[in-house]
């Protein structure tokens, strides 16, 4: 029964160098005599990292659940006993320990553990459909505005929206003319008739 480098310990051969080293208190070196095995594989056995035989079994890093991952959380912690290392836990639940130990840390995502955020998609406001503007409403705004009139009073006074205002302030500042500024601001704010 002996093994060379490259092949794999099966589950019974990690339970007999187990027995040989815990029940019978044998060093490496005598369970190598008596098994034959690698000193190198028998050393990982002992010390529990040993994984070899579980190269096949592994679960797929996608397949990953949130519980999977707050249990591994949950239970490794470094320092403790041997028994909560990276190997330990990867024997258990089959999963890789590289895996293990970047869960352990926090640098594992996946679909199932951190979900992405949907996007909310907002659409942008439409301005307010407001009465049509007449040439009056115009001479009304370039004269309170002379007055030192805030906009948000003058739109007040008019009934319209600040916006509109505003937008005709900035038309009259640029030199349009009256008709084009009405035919500015009434294609952009006005009620569709």
């Amino acid at each position: 029964m002996t093994t060379t480098n490259n092949a794999t310990l099966t589950i019974a051969d990690i339970q007999r160098i187990n027995k040989l080293s815990i029940v019978e208190h044998m060093n490496n070196e005598a369970i190598a005599a008596a098994t034959g095995f690698d000193l190198r594989d028998i050393d990982r056995v002992v010390r529990g990292v040993y994984v070899d035989d579980l190269a096949d079994q592994w679960k797929p890093d996608e397949e990953i659940t949130l519980a999977d991952y707050n249990a591994i959380s949950k239970r490794w912690k470094p320092g403790k006993l041997h028994r909560d290392t990276e190997y330990a836990i990867a024997r258990d639940m089959l999963i890789r320990p590289a895996t293990v130990l970047a869960i352990a840390h926090s640098r594992f995502q996946n679909a199932h553990t951190h979900p992405a955020e949907k996007t909310v998609k907002v659409k942008p406001a439409k301005p307010k459909a407001v009465r049509k503007l007449v040439p009056a409403d115009i001479d009304e705004i370039h004269k309170l505005e002379r007055f030192g009139w805030p906009a948000a009073e003058i739109a007040e006074k008019l009934g319209v929206p600040v916006e509109v205002v505003a937008h005709v302030q900035r038309c009259l500042r640029n030199r349009w003319s009256y008709p084009d500024t009405l035919e500015s601001v009434n294609s952009k704010f006005s009620e569709a008739e």
